[in-house]
Formats: C-alpha cells, structure tokens, sequence
C-alpha cells in the first residue's frame, strides 16, 4: 500500500520503510465519522466523500507515538513531510 500510495510515479521506488503501523483510534473515528454524516447531510457527493490515505513520516518513534495519542490538527504542528 505504502509503495503503491505515492502521488509521483518517479518516487515509487526511492523509498524504503522499516516499520508501517496502521493506526485506528476510536475517538478520531467517531469525530470522523460524524463530520462525514454532516457533510453528507449538507448534500456533498459520495466522490467528495470518500476516504483517502495519507502517510507521515516521522524522524523519530517518540514524535509517532505523540499523534497517535493526541491526534494531528490542521496548523497544531510542526510535522511537513506527508
């Protein structure tokens, strides 16, 4: 999925990972959940609905750990490499 994800074709091969961890936390699922029911009911498209993926890449496990434990927001952090 990871090498497969990559929005420019050329990069495909220029990465090497050696650990992917799938996140799932029930609090941001249930938020998510509920602004997808809103937009929804605000009459957006299924195609504007749609969920897509987006990797960060972290320098260090510690930094990992924290968004996974508190989440990331929009301008709440430093992180710039998706």
């Amino acid at each position: 999925v990871l090498q497969s994800s990559s929005l420019h074709s050329g990069s495909q091969q220029r990465f090497q990972y050696s650990r992917a961890i799938l996140v799932e936390n029930e609090l941001f699922l249930s938020e998510l959940r509920a602004f997808a029911r809103a937009k929804a009911a605000a009459g957006y498209s299924q195609e504007e609905l749609q969920e897509t993926f987006a990797f960060l890449l972290f320098d260090k496990e510690e930094e990992a750990q924290r968004v996974c434990q508190s989440g990331l927001r929009v301008n709440s952090s430093n992180i710039c490499t998706l």
